[in-house]
C-alpha cells in the first residue's frame, strides 16, 4: 500500500506564537521603559535626576529585548526541532489542513 505524501514529509509549526512575541516586543520594550519610569517617580526615597531615570529606562528596555531574544532563539530552534522530526509542535500543521 503506498504512503500518502503528508506521512512522508515532516510535521511543521503552525503556532503564530512566534509573529506575535516579534510584533509586541517593541510595544512591551517601550512599556517597560515607562513602567520603570513610573516606578522610580513612585517609590520613596529614590530621586533619579533625569540622566538617571532615562538611564533607568534604557535599562528596563533593554531587559525587555534581551528576554524576547532569548525566547526567540528558543522558539526558531524548537521550529527546527520540529522540521527534524525530533519534537512535536505546539500546533501542527496536519491537523489545521484537516479541519
Amino acid at each position: 500500500m503506498p504512503e500518502s505524501v503528508e506521512s512522508v514529509l515532516p510535521d511543521t509549526e503552525a503556532s503564530w506564537l512566534g509573529r506575535l512575541v516579534t510584533l509586541f516586543t517593541p510595544v512591551f520594550a517601550v512599556a517597560a521603559g515607562w513602567f520603570a519610569a513610573l516606578i522610580a517617580k513612585i517609590v520613596p526615597g529614590a530621586h533619579l535626576d533625569e540622566t538617571q531615570l532615562t538611564s533607568f529606562m534604557i535599562a528596563a528596555m533593554t531587559a525587555a529585548l534581551g528576554a524576547a531574544w532569548k525566547w526567540l532563539q528558543g522558539w526558531q530552534q524548537h521550529e527546527r526541532l520540529v522540521a527534524e522530526g525530533k519534537a512535536t509542535p505546539v500546533k501542527s500543521a496536519r491537523s489545521k489542513k484537516r479541519h
